[in-house]
């Protein structure tokens, strides 16, 4: 598959929530292999959902997808990400990864999954925050199907990639046990129009379960201020699987 760079004159005029959408579909190539599909007995249960997404159910702040295996406690205290909610499930991208939970920086009511968006700040003003032109961001949590291991030897195939696609890499490293999960964990930076200075930071997260992938990710502006690190500890550590 051929990676473009997702700063590309034509991607740089676009919103900055489109231009990363589109740069990671070819710096991350987790779902281009359609010939690794499998279908039937060979597939698990939560890469059947990916085929066919069914919602979940919320009890209190806890959300249950037990078709897809997993479970979302909505924390206690959050600084930043002020309402959580089941996602719509809807593929987004020409990467085609499927939200399964997503927290926000306004207790927007857009969520469309079968949860609801209770358990953040109720009495947040979403108007204060847009009339200030503080930027909405989002911790989101997707699925996809695993084409490729990610263990200690693709850190450095996953760091090309992104580096190809025109991003700054400004960490990449193995976890063995990162808020009770392995995978691969990854800071990247989108740089400007001459490549240099870092315009946005993209936190994220791969980290397999059998047949499936699983991607957290939170993007910002560059040189944000709001405490988005110790949300985003919070959020990972309380997504779970059922077994």
């Amino acid at each position: 598959m051929p990676v473009s760079s997702p700063v590309s004159p034509r991607l740089r005029s676009l919103p900055a929530r489109g231009l990363v959408s589109r740069g990671l579909v070819c710096a991350v190539l987790l779902a281009s292999a359609a010939s690794c599909k499998k279908t039937g007995r060979d597939q698990s249960d939560a890469a059947a959902w990916i085929d066919n997404p069914t919602a979940g159910k919320k009890d209190g702040s806890v959300i249950t997808i037990p078709t897809l295996g997993v479970k979302f406690e909505i924390p206690d205290t959050l600084y930043v990400f002020k309402s959580c909610g089941e996602a719509s499930h809807t593929p987004e991208g020409d990467h085609g990864w499927i939200p399964v939970v997503t927290c926000r920086s306004t207790s927007g009511d857009a969520f469309g999954g079968g949860g609801d968006e209770d358990g953040g700040d109720e009495f947040a003003d979403d108007d204060a925050e847009e009339a200030t032109g503080v930027e909405e961001i989002a911790v989101t949590f997707y699925v996809t199907r695993k084409t490729r291991p990610l263990d200690e030897r693709a850190v450095s195939w996953f760091e090309n990639q992104f580096k190809q696609a025109g991003m700054g890499v400004d960490e990449i490293t193995y976890q063995h046990e990162f808020q009770k999960k392995s995978g691969i964990y990854a800071k990247l930076h989108v740089l400007d129009g001459d490549g240099g200075a870092p315009q946005r930071e993209i936190v994220q997260f791969m980290f397999p379960r059998q047949d499936v992938v699983f991607i957290a990710r939170m993007e910002y502006p560059f040189g944000e201020k709001r405490s988005v690190d110790q949300d985003w500890k919070y959020i990972l550590w309380n997504f779970e699987f059922l077994q």
